[in-house]
């Protein structure tokens, strides 16, 4: 079960990442107490997947989000993993193409170019 595995697989790297830059990450939803709870409900009061993607999956925490957080736009969002639906590799990558064509524009050689490749690769990943 994923259960099983997600300490090892999913959360030992998400908390290098996130303590690399000096915050401590917190799982509220991994709480024993909610896991519990949550294994106990069928899956039909968890998820209605003949729903279209962003009203199907998650349908407890969309609730939530809509009528008691007031976020009824977010609720209808389709689940993203968090490297790829927070579109920050997309900022990342800008960034350092505009931070490669300033250097260049400032005589920069092809040597800050590459370097300028290689940083973009790296974030990527």
């Amino acid at each position: 079960m994923e259960l099983g595995r997600i300490w090892r697989r999913n959360l030992g790297r998400d908390n290098r990442v996130v303590a690399s830059h000096g915050v401590a990450p917190r799982y509220p939803f991994l709480d024993e107490e909610v896991v519990s709870l949550l294994s106990r409900l069928k899956a039909g009061v968890k998820a209605e997947l003949r729903l279209p993607r962003g009203a199907g999956e998650k349908v407890l925490l969309r609730a939530l989000a809509a009528k008691e957080l007031g976020l009824p736009k977010t609720a209808c969002e389709p689940k993203r993993a968090i490297q790829f639906g927070s579109r920050i590799a997309k900022m990342e990558d800008s960034v350092v193409r505009e931070e490669a064509r300033h250097r260049e524009k400032k005589g920069g050689s092809q040597v800050t170019a590459r370097a300028g490749e290689r940083e973009r690769r790296r974030y990527s990943m």
